[in-house]
This record gives structure tokens, sequence and C-alpha cells, in this order.
């Protein structure tokens, strides 16, 4: 059982040495830290090392911050593939008084599906994913001298709890705070899937006398995202991410420590933007005779896409709002893609198609003809089939505009039919 009062002791003294070093110092100090490094590679992607990764993202995020704020002060844990412990890593944060603790790593599973960016901060879970997560980054203590100086939890010792819960409250905030710009910028500024903040039991972050998160930048061992995160380009956009991140964040902390910036402006009051009414806007990006399906690798991660058959063509369109701004903004992460030509595209929700015209949805193709009902159409019924050449088409629906069409494709996506897709008819022929 962990003695509840050396814990208390402790949080008492990282709380008290925190406010005083906090009277004395002038500058901002963040500590970034590249996981891993050394004799411990952490995880083994289809593309590179986590080390490597963490590494490069680090000194990047590094020289970025020091190349735009003067007055902030950067320290690395390390600069060179070298392998620290990671007692170490937290002593060289509370020795240099840091104002923010950062831990760069990448994601792995056996799953190889599995995607997305998540950032953790210090605090007890209750979901397998992030044990796992936890049990992994925490491994590399299994690699040290002294596993000792690791005093276990006990997650079902009341004391441990309250001790725990008292030693994190101090910074518990601020680090979901900058843990939640991190993962809206990922989402905003590259158009990647989120998995969210979380909490997690994680060494380098325990101990900590400041904000402290743990940044997975994705999942390496996943084909498509282990490739874009060891490119140039995949780690810099990972890097100005983060920046981005890390900017707002310090603008909010001066503003709570009373600092203005120099070239800070008065702001010009915005007027509330009206959105569109019937109208739906959405980014063009792809148009050819091949059909891709969403996770395909020639759509570069991007999410939330629609494909609509046109004729012979099939048209990808990526987002979908009523506000001229966020079109804009959706069409700026598509063009970072490299889908340089994409261009907005203007709907009308409620213009009905002429005479026998219709949408329908075309959930399935096979070679075996199915009856209505059937056990394959997960519940779904009225379907259409439609022969083409030796393969069946199955369609579901039958709507006159295009906003009932697109809420019928998320009916039928939300029965497990992913790769679904909006078709013109006319009548029972497809155009």
């Amino acid at each position: 059982m962990i003695n509840i009062q050396k814990y208390l002791f402790f949080a008492m003294m990282v709380l008290f040495s925190t406010l005083s070093f906090a009277q004395k110092k002038t500058n901002f100090v963040v500590v970034i830290d590249a996981g891993h490094g050394g004799k411990d590679a952490g995880a083994r992607g289809v593309a590179d090392l986590e080390k490597n990764i963490a590494l490069d993202v680090v000194l990047r995020f590094g020289a970025m911050i020091e190349k735009n704020h003067p007055d902030v002060k950067v320290v690395y844990t390390r600069k060179t593939d070298v392998f620290l412990e990671l007692w170490e890593r937290t002593q060289i944060s509370n020795n240099n008084k840091a104002n923010l603790f950062i831990s760069i790593h990448c994601n792995s599973a056996t799953n190889s599906s599995a995607t997305g960016t998540e950032t953790f901060v210090m605090g007890l879970n209750k979901m397998n994913q992030t044990d796992e997560v936890s049990r992994r980054e925490n491994s590399v203590v299994f690699l040290e001298k002294d596993q000792e100086k690791y005093e276990k939890f006990n997650p079902n010792d009341p004391e441990a709890v309250i001790a725990f819960e008292i030693m994190n409250a101090a910074y518990k905030e601020q680090s979901i705070r900058f843990a939640d710009l991190v993962e809206k910028s990922f989402v905003n500024k590259q158009g990647r899937k989120s998995r969210g903040v979380k909490q997690a039991n994680f060494h380098v972050l325990r101990g900590n006398a400041s904000p402290s998160v743990l940044v997975e930048l994705g999942f390496i061992s996943n084909y498509e995202e282990g490739t874009y995160l060891a490119s140039d380009a995949g780690k810099q956009a990972s890097t100005e991410a983060i920046y981005a991140a890390f900017k707002e964040y310090k603008k909010e902390f001066d503003r709570r420590s009373g600092i203005v910036s120099t070239d800070e402006k008065p702001k010009p009051v915005k007027v509330a933007e009206k959105p569109l009414e019937g109208k739906s806007l959405k980014v063009k990006f792809l148009e050819t005779t091949l059909k891709y399906s969403i996770s395909s690798p020639q759509l570069k991660g991007l999410t939330d896409v629609e494909i609509v058959q046109d004729g012979s063509k099939y048209v990808y369109y990526y987002g979908n709002t009523n506000l001229q701004s966020r079109a804009d903004e959706l069409l700026s992460v598509v063009k970072r893609k490299g889908f340089t030509k994409a261009s907005i595209v203007e709907f009308d929700l409620n213009k009905r198609l002429d005479g026998q015209k219709n949408y329908r949805v075309l959930f399935m193709t096979s070679n075996k003809k199915y009856k209505d009902r059937d056990d394959r159409f997960n519940g779904l019924s009225n379907v259409l089939r439609v022969k083409s050449g030796g393969m069946f088409n199955y369609y579901f629906g039958t709507d006159k505009t295009l906003d009932s069409a697109q809420k019928t494709l998320e009916a039928v996506q939300k029965k497990g039919f992913r790769n679904a897709f909006v078709v013109t008819f006319n009548g029972e022929e497809p155009l």
C-alpha cells in the first residue's frame, strides 16, 4: 500500500516549489521530450522506428519555437539517439523549472487498421485501450538498472487514489487544456483523425511539477499512417500542428500573467457569419473513373469523404458545411494533402430532380444474386438489384433532393456499409 503521508508531503513540496520559482523566473520554459532513444527503439513502424520519428519532430518543433519566441527557453531531454531513463526526463523538466512538459511518441497496435492521434495527461483511466498504451510506453523501465524507484500504484487503494489526485490536481486543468489544443490542431490543421484527450498513468508524466502531456502522433503500425509519419511532409505537418497548439497556449499563459505582446493588435469585432439557407458547400478534390474505398491511400488520409457516381466517373467530395469560412478551411486542408486543383462546390439541398430522376445509394456489389431482405443487407429492405456485366449492384432508397439522399447515405453507412455512395437514376436505371 502506498503511504499517503509521503505522497501528500511530495505533492505539497511540488506545489510550493512551483510557486516559489514561478515568482522568480522571467522566461517561459518548455521541456520537449523525444520518446525512447538509444537501445530503446520504441514501436517498430512500417517505415521507421518510433524513436527516430519522435526525435525528428521534437527537433523541428524546438527550432520553430526558438525562431518565433525569443522569450521562451527550449530544453530538450535528448537531441541525439541516446537512451534516457524515464525518471531522468522528469528530473530535467523539474530542474529547469518548466512551465510545460511535452513528450512526443508514436502509437502502435496489433490491429493494423488502427489510426489517429491522441494526447494523454496524467490521471486514472478506466479504459483497456489506454491501459495498453501506458503499459507499452512504461515498458522502458525494464531496460533500466533500478526499477524499484517506480513505486507501484494500486488503483484499488482509496488512500493511494486520494494522494494521486492531490498530487496531480495543481496541473491537471492546464494539462488538459494544452492536450485539447493539440488534438484540435491535428484535426483543423491537418485533417487528421483524433482519438481524443485521454488520461493514463505514465511514469514520464508522474512527478512533473508543471502541466504535462504525452502526444501520440499516430499509428506507425498502420501502412498509410506509418508511411505518412515517416515522410518529411508528415513530420513537418505534425510539427506545425503541435506548434500551433503551443502558440495558442503561450498566448493564454501570457494573458493570465498580464503580459501583452507588442505585436498584438486590437481584434476587429467579428460579425456572426450567416449560414447559407438551403445550400451545402463541399470540396471537390478528385474525379476519376476509378472507385476507391474510404480508407484507400489514394485519398491521402482524408476522412468524411463522400463519393458520388456521375455517369462513368466517380466524384470525391470532402466535408459538408453551410458556412463559407468553414468551406475555405476545408479547402486548405485538402490542398495541403496535395489536391491542388480542389475547389468548393455549392449544392442546392432542396432542388428536386425532374421527371423520373431520383437518387439512390449503392451499398453492395456482388457476383451473387440476393433477394430483398437478405441478411447480408443488415436490415435494409426494398432493395433494388441491377445487373451490370457479370455483377449485381444493390441500391437502397429513392430520393428526389440531395438533402434527403445525404440522410439516406448516412443511414446506410451506419448499417456498416462505409463505402456506400450516391448514384443518380432515371426511374430504375442508373444514369
